[in-house]
């Protein structure tokens, strides 16, 4: 466990430190695959060297499109020790949205899982990444697209001289975060940021040396990063993982590794509530789940059914997978909890003036200690500035703080939708559906989900003239979108309502009764994750 006084600034101090305190202990495990502490360093040696002798420089960016295997970690922590920033894609991309957080971060080397090499294919030619590396299923021995290298085969001469350690501020990734009024925008995480949130974060989820961490989460978002695979190093303990989330299997996967504590988003809480009662619920050693936005009518339900303690939270990619957590011996049901260690927080009006108990507002925080937030947006200085106005950090969240401090989430005030755990903005949806010739305009909302959160409904203009059957826009999403983003419904429309400066005002879309809707699923339209 972390020890009183142990405190790490960078990724490379902290996996070789834990390897020579750990030595062949288990540090991560993917299905039958594992990587002991020190087999962890050694490997991200090897990867650090080989990257650094492909061309990479401190400095640079190393773009991931991979699923959850060994790979990721090992090139996540290769890069943090050749003193490169990760890039972490979402497997889900493909076409322009792909090309553009490629074009945008301007990696120096990319490794692709094989699987989604299908993806990025139609798009290396024109973005030139100099090194290109595969990743091959156990047991596979494909030979590589012309120009790639096997990941496993990776060059590691060792340089004349090591690299000193990461500096604190030093970025050692670059997260992409979905925008409501333009492209993605990459979160600039620093080495220090990235551990201070883990290391608050197991202050508060009733570790023991013997837990387990088990997560079917995705390693390309802040929280399988954070909330289990840093957590876990940090406090010498082991960290399981799932390629994918499977509600019919869930707890017999977290069974088969032991698990103490999962990490579960509000789409998950409710999709495993709706499964049919069976033994297993509570053949498990799990005790903690760590969670967001659970609902005070589940949640008792829900830790009796699978013998469970809900500890919830509240965080986002640039302030922190966790930024607010429920104390661990003060639990209060309903509540995100309270400020963890390095941050402030506070709930502003629209004019940022504070606001009094069980009011709502919008959440603003910002850190205590330096370069344990996010340290802007990759070329896009206006947004940052814009986000961080009045030396606060401005979450777009609506919130109440009762007289105890206890913070509440209420809604999103962007018009960012929430679908099964994933962040998508409307914009970018737009942007596909608006290039189908026969539509003009469209707007984009969340509408409420059975599972929680939201599904995505499109409403679409059609150019003068035009005809268009719902079933076949619906087969160009699903062509041209990531299987999360495409829409669920679909409502055509005479016009877009606008303001007098041209914007749409969704709200008046959302508030539109009596349209003829038409569902994907409906219509025999399945979308499914690669």
């Amino acid at each position: 466990m972390l020890e009183p006084g142990e405190a790490y600034d960078d990724l490379a101090t902290l996996v070789r430190r834990k390897a020579a305190k750990n030595g062949s202990r288990t540090a991560l495990r993917f299905g039958s695959r594992t990587l002991s502490y020190d087999g962890l360093d050694r490997e991200t040696e090897r990867v650090a060297s080989g990257l650094l002798a492909s061309g990479v420089r401190p400095g640079e960016r190393v773009a991931a499109l991979l699923f959850n295997t060994p790979e990721f970690p090992l090139l996540w922590f290769g890069a943090a020790k050749a003193r490169a920033a990760l890039v972490p894609l979402n497997t889900g991309l493909k076409g322009e949205l792909l090309r553009y957080e490629l074009a945008d971060s301007t990696p120096r080397a990319i490794v692709v899982d094989r699987r989604l090499w299908p993806a990025y294919a139609p798009l290396r030619a024109a973005l030139g990444i100099p090194a290109e590396f595969v990743v091959d299923p156990p047991g596979a021995a494909d030979t590589p697209p012309a120009g790639a290298r096997p990941f496993s085969e990776l060059p590691a001469e060792p340089g004349p001289e090591p690299l000193a350690p990461p500096l604190p501020m030093e970025p050692v990734s670059v997260m992409y975060t979905s925008g409501t009024t333009g492209p993605p925008k990459g979160a600039i995480i620093p080495h220090r940021k990235q551990i201070t949130t883990p290391c608050e974060i197991a202050l508060r989820s009733r570790l023991e040396p013997t837990s387990v961490l088990f997560t079917g989460l995705p390693l390309f978002h802040c929280n399988a990063q954070e909330m289990t695979t840093l957590v876990a190093l940090l406090n010498d303990l082991e960290a399981a993982f799932d390629e994918r989330f499977h509600a019919s299997s869930y707890w017999e996967a977290a069974s088969a590794v032991g698990a103490t504590h999962v990490s579960l988003l509000v789409s998950m809480i409710n999709i495993l509530f709706k499964q049919p009662e069976k033994p297993t619920d509570r053949s498990h050693r799990v005790r903690t789940a760590l969670t967001a936005g659970t609902t005070r009518a589940i949640w008792p339900e829900f830790e009796r059914r699978f013998g469970l303690s809900i500890v919830e939270l509240y965080g986002m990619t640039e302030c922190g997978c966790t930024t607010l957590m429920n104390p661990p011996n003060a639990v209060r049901t309903g509540s995100i909890g309270t400020p963890l260690g390095f941050v402030e927080a506070d709930v502003v009006d629209d004019d940022d003036r504070p606001v009094g108990p069980n009011t709502r507002g919008e959440l603003v925080v910002r850190p205590r200690t330096p370069f344990t937030m996010f340290l802007g947006y990759l070329h896009q200085p206006e947004k940052t500035v814009e986000a961080w106005r009045n030396l606060w950090f401005h979450t777009g969240d609506t919130v109440t703080r009762d007289e105890d401090g206890y913070y509440y989430f209420v809604d999103r005030k962007k018009d960012i939708i929430r679908r099964r755990g994933e962040n998508l903005a409307p914009y970018d949806v737009e942007s596909v559906l608006n290039r189908h010739p026969a539509v003009f305009e469209s707007v984009v909302v969340g509408v409420p989900s059975p599972l929680g959160e939201e599904d995505v409904k499109a409403y679409v203009q059609l150019k003068p003239g035009a005809t268009l059957e719902p079933k076949a826009l619906f087969e160009f999403c699903v062509h041209e979108l990531p299987f999360f983003m495409v829409p669920r419904f679909l409502e055509f429309v005479d016009e877009i309502p606008k303001t007098a400066n041209q914007k749409s005002q969704r709200y008046l879309l959302r508030q539109r009764k009596g349209g003829e809707e038409h569902d994907r699923e409906r219509l025999g339209i399945v979308v499914r994750a690669p």
